[in-house]
């Protein structure tokens, strides 16, 4: 019988390491790469096609979200489920619109998450119990979170992907080199970002994108 096949994408080597035990010990599964932030995730994905790829929300340089939105434009097979400490409705939800098939907390029992790895392989949906109700009711009740997580949406993958490094700290020129582009356009990027979020200041995106889960505080 072939064996689930499970890539890791976390930017904690110790988190990666112990789930990477957890899910050894399981006679049907078999990890077969770990990735430290979303580009090296993509890049698994695409080269290896796991069954599942394990996404955190948080990750340096391409967050999961942004890689969950790629996998599902390149009609990727892969099935993803985020294994994050965000028990965020907001952050759940934004997860779920960008293509991931189960959403499990960190702070988990193992049994959850081998739960969603079977779910997954079936098709099926799986949010864990502390989430799910507070899930549901934003999602009957669409409020002011439901608005603000639909609100980053506006931007490009390219502008969403630069908002994010803004966000970490990096400078015009860092993000040119890290994406390939020139200076200038790296500060049209940020500039349209500026317009369309209606922002005056680099505070006014650091806590946009703070908000939107896509760096930590």
């Amino acid at each position: 019988m072939h064996p689930t096949t499970i890539i890791l994408a976390d930017d904690h080597k110790l988190v990666r390491q112990g789930m990477r035990a957890l899910l050894e010990a399981q006679p049907d599964i078999e990890v077969i790469g770990e990735a430290s932030d979303g580009q090296e995730a993509l890049k698994l994905i695409e080269t290896l096609s796991p069954d599942i790829a394990f996404l955190d929300v948080m990750m340096p340089n391409l967050n999961g979200i942004e890689v969950a939105k790629i996998t599902r434009h390149r009609n990727l097979k892969t099935r993803l489920i985020f294994l994050s400490m965000h028990a965020n409705a907001t952050y759940v939800v934004r997860a779920l619109h960008s293509g991931a098939i189960a959403y499990v907390l960190k702070d988990s029992d193992f049994s959850e998450i081998l739960q969603a790895v079977h779910n997954a392989m079936e098709g099926k949906r799986y949010l864990s119990a502390a989430i799910a109700d507070e899930v549901f009711e934003m999602l009957i009740n669409s409020d002011s979170r439901g608005e603000k997580a639909g609100l980053i949406d506006i931007l490009s993958p390219r502008e969403r992907e630069i908002l994010q490094l803004i966000a970490e700290g990096n400078t015009n020129a860092v993000i040119a080199e890290k994406l390939s582009l020139s200076i200038r356009t790296v500060e049209t990027h940020r500039a349209h970002v500026m317009a369309k979020l209606h922002f005056n200041s680099q505070a006014d995106l650091v806590r946009f994108a703070v908000q939107q889960g896509l760096v930590l505080p």
